[in-house]
């Protein structure tokens, strides 16, 4: 059992959180040695109080500061307001703070395009091309120029690693570091 991050952003976290979504598809990179029995903790985007703006997650997570999910409070601008800071990418969420986990039950691969319209619909998309544009949206920054590797865009119907999984509304157990003095 391996506990590894996911990245899970709106529309799709607040539906993962419910039990509305259970299949998540990423490319095969990342989560490609994930198996069954695997846990996901879960990275979602998320903003701080405004005296936490200037520093590091990890730095104001020392300091006492707790997170505002951005998924909880829809009408918050991605911008800073008078008592929070800018919205914070999912990917710079310390993992003491997630709030939920995924236990994997079964991994395989397909062509990305079999997605079922009512898997797009459990994702929280409302159609097939938004579901698409959010798919090639979220790889634009998988470029590598120099192997000249391109990002598995929806058009190329590449093959797409499914994770099915469990929902756990509880963070993962932190293990505790003991001095022995």
């Amino acid at each position: 059992m391996t506990d590894r991050p996911v990245t899970i952003i709106a529309p799709t976290i607040q539906r993962v959180i419910d039990g509305t979504c259970t299949r998540l598809r990423r490319p095969n990179r990342a989560l490609a040695e994930c198996s069954a029995g695997d846990r996901l903790w879960i990275r979602e985007q998320f903003h701080l109080a405004k005296q936490f703006e200037h520093i590091s997650p990890l730095q104001a997570l020392d300091r006492g500061a707790v997170p505002v999910w951005s998924v909880d409070v829809p009408d918050l601008p991605d911008y800073a307001t008078a008592d929070l800071g800018r919205r914070r990418f999912a990917r710079e969420l310390p993992k003491a703070w997630h709030r939920a986990h995924l236990v994997v039950t079964a991994v395989h691969t397909e062509p990305l395009q079999t997605i079922s319209d009512e898997e797009i619909a459990n994702a929280g998309f409302t159609a097939r091309d938004q579901y698409a544009r959010a798919w090639d949206t979220a790889l634009r920054g998988f470029v590598d120029p120099v192997r000249s590797i391109r990002p598995p865009v929806w058009a190329n119907n590449p093959a797409a690693l499914v994770v099915t999984f469990r929902c756990v509304t509880a963070p993962l157990a932190q293990k505790v570091e003991r001095s022995v003095a």
